[in-house]
């Protein structure tokens, strides 16, 4: 019984193990293609720092439209930018009260990140994201 005993919590401790998950460095990393849309608008200083890898658009609840724009820095360092969203109509005309003061954001080396946005009013059926350089 004793040698039963002390060879199940021998087994018992064997068992217990730590795992470390260590990334391949022959793994190549997703590459993302850039999307081109006329809703993206990017200034001349941010052309070859960042690029729109995606754009989902959806109406929610009561008609508000629902923006997510995917960005990717694609420098080897932090990069500062500001965007802007201009909300238009069915028309494709400017909602007046709808545009959107610039927003600071930033990017570190390689990332990749998503701006999301509601359209302040059911009127909202287009949209125009503007990304602009420091100091625009």
């Amino acid at each position: 019984m004793r040698l039963f005993l002390i060879l199940l919590l021998a087994a018992a401790g064997g068992c217990v193990t730590s795992v470390e998950t260590v990334k391949s460095p022959q793994q190549p990393e997703v590459q993302r293609q850039t999307v081109t849309d006329k809703r993206v608008v990017i200034d001349s200083s941010l052309e070859h720092a960042i690029r729109v890898v995606g754009i989902k658009s959806t109406t929610a609840h009561e008609g508000f439209l629902r923006i997510q724009v995917d960005v990717q820095n694609l420098t080897d360092s932090p990069k500062q930018f500001s965007y802007r969203i201009d909300w238009f109509d069915r028309n494709a005309q400017p909602l007046p009260m709808a545009g959107s003061a610039s927003i600071p954001w930033m990017l570190l080396s390689r990332e990749t990140s998503f701006l999301a946005a509601t359209s302040p009013t059911p009127a909202a059926k287009a949209f125009c994201v503007t990304f602009l350089g420091p100091g625009d």
